[in-house]
């Protein structure tokens, strides 16, 4: 009875919220064909629409979020350019609600238990996890690595069995973009295992005593909260930029091509570069953290989701890095051992070669402007079938999977470098 007492109340709170209504929302999908097609519809990125899957060759799909009341609209300015296309989801609204509904069970079943790592958790229960954490183990550090615009700190772990200046560091992080719940989740899942398994884990007690691992498991407090209380789709980070229109990509912000091809200038647009390379806090954050551990570094590694690749420089061209190689072998391997725990089959290769041309991304810039060669982008679970309303049943298995193929690159890592 008390359980379902705090469900009612939950879902009443929810309900008398404010916030965005997404029901009836439509995801469509459509395939350019020709030069014409992919030009038009890089054209219409440029305004208002969420693209969910950015235009980037021909015969590669790109879905669009649309309300219903542009529905027609778009689809008749879409036949304009010969544009044909499917329903992928005829409702997010529902899909957000079906989200909400098991987080809410989950924690109504958990409540006055552990910390849930099956679940998903506001910003502010992450930070007191971290500095929980902090307080309780020897292992771990607790520092606040920027402040946003919003007065949020930007939290990171250290783990570490006793830093030096010499020992290698191992940086990741999480939620640069905001609406990617399951990122964070995974860097959770990654900082409780080593803790939880320092010592007694053979594997992981090696790869802890090599280097001190740095985790940011939420790059954007700002855009992470507000998808909790208002927008569940919000990608950017909530620095105004105009009259009308709010949030800088972080991902598009760093100095490594900035204001190149796949990134925006108009402010309204969900991959607006912003004003100038790193004036944005988030970007910001990540370059100081490599900066301050300048020698260390040997590998960073920005988690996002969806569409399951593993990713390497460049973003911002199409050409092959100088070490694009060695980036390749430890890609494979990393990937080969993700795919064997569950089966889950990730593309992989560089950043414009697999998923789009993207300017200004931090995977270019930790590669370009700190010289680290194991620098990856990774995009976790689905492929669309949830997109970024992957249910909390599926937090558990896209952790398991990613850590263990961030397990086999550190160790692959450790075994040229040492």
């Amino acid at each position: 009875m008390k359980v379902l007492f705090l469900v009612f109340a939950i879902l009443a709170t929810l309900a008398n919220a404010t916030k965005v209504d997404y029901t009836g929302h439509k995801v469509i999908r459509v395939v350019p064909q020709t030069d014409e097609q992919l030009r038009f519809l890089l054209k219409l990125q440029e305004g208002t629409y969420d693209f969910w899957g950015e235009p980037s060759r021909l015969g590669e799909p790109v879905d669009i979020r649309v309300s219903p009341q542009r529905y027609q609209y778009l689809i008749n300015t879409l036949n304009s350019a010969s544009l044909t296309h499917t329903i992928r989801f005829s409702d997010i609204g529902k899909h957000i609600e079906d989200e909400e509904r098991s987080i809410i069970l989950r924690r109504a079943m958990h409540s006055g238990r552990a910390f849930d790592f099956e679940n998903y958790h506001t910003y502010s229960e992450i930070e007191a996890f971290v500095n929980e954490l902090a307080t309780t183990s020897p292992l771990v550090s607790s520092s606040v690595i920027g402040t946003t615009y919003e007065g949020r700190g930007i939290i990171m772990a250290t783990l570490s069995t006793g830093s030096s200046a010499t020992k290698p560091v191992m940086y990741f992080e999480c939620a640069m973009h905001a609406r990617e719940w399951v990122t964070p989740a995974t860097c959770l899942f990654m900082m409780n295992e080593i803790v939880t398994k320092y010592g007694t884990d053979a594997e992981i007690t090696a790869l802890l005593d090599y280097a001190d691992w740095l985790i940011t498991p939420v790059s954007n407090p700002d855009g992470y909260e507000y998808t909790w209380t208002t927008d569940r789709l919000w990608r950017k980070n909530r620095t105004p930029n105009s009259e009308v229109c709010i949030g800088t990509d972080p991902n598009r912000n760093f100095d490594a091509g900035f204001g190149g091809p796949g990134a925006s200038d108009n402010g309204c647009s969900n991959t607006y570069r912003g004003p100038s390379a790193f004036s944005s806090e988030e970007a910001s954050a990540f370059r100081d953290v490599l900066a301050a551990n300048r020698g260390r570094v040997v590998a960073a590694i920005t988690i996002h989701s969806y569409y399951q690749f593993w990713m390497c420089p460049y973003g911002y061209q199409n050409a092959l890095p100088t070490d694009y190689a060695e980036m390749f072998r430890v890609m494979e391997i990393s990937v080969n051992a993700l795919t064997a725990t569950y089966g889950t089959v990730f593309q992989y290769g560089t950043i414009a070669d697999t998923i789009y041309i993207a300017s200004g991304s931090s995977t270019d810039y930790a590669y370009m402007g700190e010289g680290v060669v194991y620098a990856y982008a990774l995009e976790l679970r689905d492929t669309g079938v949830y997109g970024w309303e992957l249910p909390p049943d599926q937090i558990l298995p896209t952790a398991t999977e990613t850590f263990n193929g961030l397990k086999a690159m550190a160790q692959e890592i450790a075994a040229k470098l040492q």
